[in-house]
């Protein structure tokens, strides 16, 4: 089994009072969050940083922290990979419009209330647990008014 080392980011921002997430959908037409490769000699945090800004066209990010890594399996060309993500969390302006790469296979990208995000993410066994961690994250550092449900 080969593995692969990604980092991708979770980026919030308040927009018209509430809180809300960016979310790309892949070209398996789900909701997720960007995430790459890491190329060799790059930081994890440069990767995510790198790969948001190519994936869906954001450039003002603030760092805000790490979240827990994903390990998942899934095929590809026939070959079993294990992939572990390393995910941070970014604070974004609202007002930045962002744009998909669609030479990746990504179809859409879209700031959503955070409120919705939950109902319509994709690979819920890893992207629910990190909007969940997301949230805790924010409240417990007061990053962000708490959001309105």
């Amino acid at each position: 089994m080969q593995n692969e080392t990604s980092a991708g980011g979770v980026i919030v921002a308040e927009k018209n009072h509430e809180l809300h997430v960016l979310l790309l959908k892949d070209k398996n037409g789900k909701w997720t969050f960007p995430k790459g490769l890491i190329e060799i000699g790059e930081k994890r945090e440069v990767t995510a940083t790198r790969e948001i800004s190519e994936e869906v066209g954001l450039k003002n990010l603030k760092l805000i922290a790490p979240l827990a890594p994903a390990t998942y399996l899934y095929r590809w060309e026939g070959k079993l990979k294990k992939k572990t993500v390393h995910y941070y969390l970014f604070k974004g302006k609202g007002t930045e419009l962002p744009t998909p790469q669609t030479e990746e296979g990504i179809l859409q990208v879209r700031w959503i209330p955070f409120s919705e995000a939950e109902k319509i993410i994709g690979y819920p066994q890893t992207n629910k647990k990190l909007l969940r961690e997301t949230m805790e994250l924010l409240l417990t550092r007061h990053v962000i008014p708490p959001p309105r449900l």
